[in-house]
């Protein structure tokens, strides 16, 4: 064998390998579904997330992109989700919807929903045309930046009301409102959500984020003097945040009868009083003496 063939024979061998390694990249790769033309572009529709993952009854956001062609609307769908979500082109002509973060492209997550891993799915005019797995996640622990009993800190007179205001910074996202409880108030009390424009709003900006909750609650008339516990239980049940609330009894001689009847300085008070009485009535009585 010459040297021409022995070199051809190695050529041919070097063209096998190569032939082989293309091969076995092109097994390896990932496939995608290449549209007819007029219908979807070169990738396809791709459905977006807002957020990688969301938590148990917070919003989710949404979004589609790559869209080809004249379409108006697509509806995206969830067993994750309480409704859903029908998203429209951004502007006339594109491709693609809104921000997945604006407020008309948020559906909320159900409450009570185990976490796990959802699949979420686009159709336009009833034809599948993308989808994805939306991750859901416990909710967070509360974050209880405030808890104050108003106008008085902390104090109140029985009659009065009492104005309760909690404020947390990691809300659970599908309470509208929190329970409070103590025997200051004759048992329990709902304390709504109060926004910028609630007649219960304290006077906060409300602007930084937390989640304010906030009610005008009856001290009853006849509360005796004490200090009370007040506890709020929020997050569905898995906080509670306790305050203390002293109330001066609105019958003043309920305060002052057990004080002077207890001994030491009242007995004093007590016995100068009687004195006092006794004296008056014999100078009464010797003075209608004398005018017989």
């Amino acid at each position: 064998m010459g040297p021409g063939t022995a070199v051809l024979r190695l050529r041919r061998a070097a063209r096998a390998s190569v032939l082989t390694a293309l091969l076995l990249l092109s097994s390896t790769a990932p496939v995608r579904a290449v549209a007819s033309p007029g219908d979807e572009t070169p990738s396809g529709p791709r459905l977006v997330l807002g957020d990688a993952s969301v938590e148990v009854g917070d919003t989710a956001g949404f979004a589609i992109e790559g869209m080809a062609g004249a379409w108006d609307e697509v509806d995206v769908s969830s067993p994750a989700l309480t409704g859903t979500l029908r998203l429209h082109p951004e502007s006339k002509g594109a491709s693609h919807s809104a921000d997945p973060r604006m407020p008309e492209n948020l559906v909320r997550v159900r409450s009570g929903l185990p976490p796990g891993s959802y699949e979420v799915t686009a159709t336009s005019h009833g034809r599948p045309v993308a989808s994805a797995q939306l991750k859901v996640v416990a909710q967070g622990p509360a974050r209880i930046r405030r808890f104050a009993l108003l106008p008085k800190t902390e104090k109140a007179r029985a009659g009065e009301k009492v104005q309760v205001v909690l404020a947390d910074d990691h809300a659970a996202p599908d309470e509208k409102a929190v329970t409070v409880t103590s025997r200051a108030f004759g048992g329990s009390r709902t304390v709504k959500e109060a926004g910028p424009d609630s007649p219960d709003n304290p006077g906060c900006k409300c602007d930084d984020g937390a989640t304010v909750y906030a009610a005008w609650i009856d001290v009853p008339k006849g509360t005796p003097s004490g200090t009370y516990d007040v506890t709020v239980v929020s997050h569905h049940g898995r906080k509670k945040t306790t305050q203390r609330l002293s109330v001066t009894g609105d019958d003043d001689s309920a305060t002052w009868v057990p004080w002077a009847c207890s001994g030491g300085a009242g007995a004093v008070v007590l016995a100068g009083g009687a004195w006092l009485v006794a004296s008056r009535r014999r100078r009464r009585l010797r003075a209608e003496s004398d005018a017989a």
